[in-house]
C-alpha cells in the first residue's frame, strides 16, 4: 500500500535557551495515523521537541511542515487548531470550571458556535464518565480525572495530531491505568499521536515507531520489537538495561 504524505516535516531544527543547546537538529517525519513513542534520558530534549512542533517553544532554527505548510509566528493559532497538545501537569486553569475549561479554545479561536461546542463538551465528558463534573472546579477533581479533561479539551478542536507531553507521570498509580486506556482508545481509533513517556510496557505495546533522543539528537529509531529486542546502539542498549 502506497504511504501517506506525511503530516508533519521537521527539518534540522534546533532550539537553544542562551548558551544552553537542547535541540541539535532533528530531521523527522510523522505520517497520518503513526503512534510515535518518544524515548531518552531527563534532559534529553523530548518534552522541548514537543514544545516545539506546537510552538509553545519558538525553534531557534529550522523548519517544521504541517500538511505541507511552513508553521510561522503568523499561521500557528490556525496550525493549533489541528495539532492537539497534552501536558504532563495538565494546564487546567483553576478559575474555570471544567465545562469552561473545555468551552475555552473553541469559542476563542471562533471554530464552533456556543451550542455545538457545549454539546461536544458533554458527549466528551460523558464518554469518559465525568458528565457529572462539567461544573466543578480543577482544584476538586483528582489528577487522573484531570488529566482525563485535558485529554478530552485537547480533542474539542478535533485535531488531526495530538502530542502527549508525559502525561502520566505526575499521576499515582491508580490513576495511571484510566488515562493510558484512554489514550489507547483514542489509538485505537487511527488517531495520529506523538507521546513522550517513561511508561515502557505502554510504548511497547501501542507504538508503530520508538524514537530515542539524546542530547538533543535523534540517536536510533525503529519499529518497538525491533528497538526493545535488538537495540542497534550502545546508548540505547545502555538505557534500556536501566529501564527493563
Amino acid at each position: 500500500m502506497e504511504n501517506k504524505e506525511a503530516d508533519l516535516k521537521i527539518k534540522n531544527l534546533h532550539k537553544s535557551f542562551g548558551k544552553n543547546k537542547v535541540l541539535n537538529g532533528i530531521n523527522f517525519e510523522l505520517k497520518d495515523g503513526e503512534r510515535v513513542v518518544i524515548l531518552g534520558p531527563s534532559g534529553s530534549g523530548k518534552s522541548t521537541f514537543l514544545r516545539c512542533i506546537n510552538w509553545m517553544e519558538e525553534p531557534t532554527a529550522g523548519e517544521i511542515y504541517f500538511n505541507g505548510t511552513l508553521i510561522t509566528e503568523k499561521n500557528i493559532r490556525k496550525m493549533r487548531r489541528n495539532i492537539g497538545m497534552v501536558f504532563q501537569h495538565f494546564n487546567l486553569i483553576n478559575n474555570l470550571t471544567v465545562m469552561e475549561n473545555l468551552l475555552l479554545a473553541p469559542m476563542k479561536l471562533k471554530v464552533l458556535t456556543h451550542e455545538a461546542a457545549e454539546k461536544r463538551a458533554k458527549e466528551l465528558l460523558r464518554h469518559i464518565g465525568l458528565l457529572n463534573k462539567a461544573e466543578a472546579y480543577p482544584a476538586s477533581l483528582s489528577g487522573g480525572q484531570k488529566q482525563r479533561i485535558a485529554i478530552i479539551r485537547a480533542m474539542m478542536l478535533n485535531p488531526e495530531v495530538l502530542l502527549f507531553d508525559e502525561p502520566t507521570s505526575a499521576l499515582d498509580p491508580e490513576a495511571i491505568g484510566d488515562v493510558l486506556d484512554l489514550i489507547r482508545e483514542l489509538a485505537g481509533q487511527g488517531m495520529t499521536i506523538m507521546i513522550v513517556t517513561h511508561e515502557m510496557g505502554f510504548a511497547r505495546e501501542i507504538a508503530t515507531r520508538i524514537v530515542f533522543i539524546d542530547k538533543g539528537r535523534i540517536i536510533e529509531e525503529g519499529e518497538p520489537k525491533e528497538f526493545f529486542t535488538h537495540p542497534q546502539t550502545d546508548r540505547v542498549k545502555e538505557f534500556l538495561k536501566k529501564v527493563l
